[in-house]
């Protein structure tokens, strides 16, 4: 396992403001990972996790601190870097399920690899390569409600 730090967060702050209440859900926050580990994000329901990890990745700005990631300051970037950084490096398992209803499993694999960039028969020959080895071949066709 290598000791290289991927992400040093420092000061992570965030508040969400709702009328005139505000909640303060990340408060100067410090957060390290190094490459080569599994890093878990662990606590009670409502103690910062979703939003940690949405700062961490891109998803969401925080109100102050600051994210290096791979060696470059992430709210520093454009956009597009941003999002690029996001689709190649970050991998999210979310509590609820977050597919396309219209999109068959097959269809919601493929999607995120023509994303990536992949030509689009090459993203549904490996989609469905993936989906086998996890046993789900003979639901490629069904939509998520069946």
């Amino acid at each position: 396992m290598s000791g290289d730090v991927a992400i040093v967060a420092r000061g992570l702050t965030k508040r969400y403001a709702s009328g005139g209440a505000s909640l303060t859900v990340l408060d100067d926050v410090d957060f390290n990972a190094r490459r080569g580990e599994i890093t878990l994000v662990m606590g009670p329901s409502g103690s910062g996790k979703s939003t940690l990890v949405a700062v961490l990745s891109g998803l969401l700005r925080p109100d102050s601190g600051t994210v290096n990631a791979l060696g470059t300051d992430l709210w520093r970037q454009r956009p597009e870097a941003i999002d690029r950084f996001r689709m190649d490096h970050c991998g999210f398992i979310f509590q609820g399920f977050n597919l396309f209803p219209a999109l068959t499993a097959l269809d919601q694999v493929a999607q995120v690899l023509t994303f990536a960039g992949r030509p689009r028969g090459e993203a549904r020959r490996r989609a469905a390569e993936a989906l086998e080895e996890v046993g789900l071949t003979p639901r490629l066709s069904l939509r998520p409600a069946e």
